[in-house]
């Protein structure tokens, strides 16, 4: 009977060995509820719960590496450090460095502020009347900030900060005027740290698709389309992680204090 199990046991990891005969790394950055979150080693949130999905489904194996900041993840997947980057907006520039999945889910980033601006038709009034900004370093936030911020009057309005709570402290403390950040996340820490005062600005950002990016010497264009067809296969399960995580929001997002 025991060498009957033994050999059960030896048949087991064999076969869990071929299927990982590598494991991909999966670089994620400080905590950024309600997609990256720590619990001491433990991993946890939507982009992590998704991409354990979605890569389980394309037989691949993953393992998630910590990375000092989300600004590190690109320089890290170029140089190979990590293979697979979630989170990503796509942009032509980051498409000469890595590959692309198709999108496993959308984003839409706000504007997070003290002040009433109902008027506004575009992010370049804002920069025009002088309003200040922060925003998180290496993120994207669509094409008009970026044709903005090549404008040399404009970029002594912009600040970077890497935290996002202190972020928000830069708005409640008036040090900066507007909060540019994803809207579910910004929802999530506006409650966390008690900033009721803090709201959601009518104009949108941006508003796009999230994608992998995917290392391109540790993938093959099979290998891509196999992710992509576990995306697509796994539609359904990937919009019931998002309905789990964004329901636990304090409020709902068309609830969250929008001028």
């Amino acid at each position: 009977m025991y060498s009957k199990i033994l050999l059960f046991l030896l048949f087991f990891i064999s076969v869990q060995a071929l299927s990982c005969d590598r494991t991909y790394k999966v670089g994620v950055g400080t905590p950024w509820p309600p997609y990256v979150m720590y619990d001491g080693e433990r991993y946890f949130g939507m982009d992590i719960e998704a991409t354990q999905y979605i890569f389980n489904k394309a037989g691949l194996c993953v393992n998630f590496v910590r990375l000092p900041s989300s600004a590190r993840g690109i320089t890290e997947l170029e140089r190979g450090f990590i293979d697979i980057l979630p989170s990503a907006s796509y942009n032509e520039q980051r498409a000469k460095i890595a590959y692309f999945s198709a999108q496993y889910r959308r984003e839409r980033m706000r504007l997070f502020t003290l002040s009433t601006m109902d008027d506004v038709k575009s992010l370049s009034q804002l920069f025009e009347r002088g309003y200040l900004f922060t925003a998180n370093p290496g993120a994207y936030y669509g094409q008009e900030l970026a044709s903005i911020l090549k404008v040399d009057q404009f970029k002594n309005n912009y600040f970077e900060v890497a935290s996002l709570s202190q972020r928000m402290e830069l708005v409640r403390r008036g040090r900066v005027d507007f909060l540019i950040e994803d809207e579910a996340s910004g929802v999530y820490y506006k409650h966390q740290l008690g900033y009721d005062k803090l709201r959601i600005h009518p104009y949108v950002v941006h508003d796009n698709g999230i994608h992998f990016m995917l290392n391109k010497s540790a993938f093959s264009v099979e290998q891509i389309a196999q992710i992509n067809r576990a995306i697509s296969a796994t539609d359904n399960q990937l919009k019931r992680i998002e309905a789990k995580y964004l329901s636990k929001l304090p409020d709902s997002l068309s609830q969250a204090n929008h001028f």
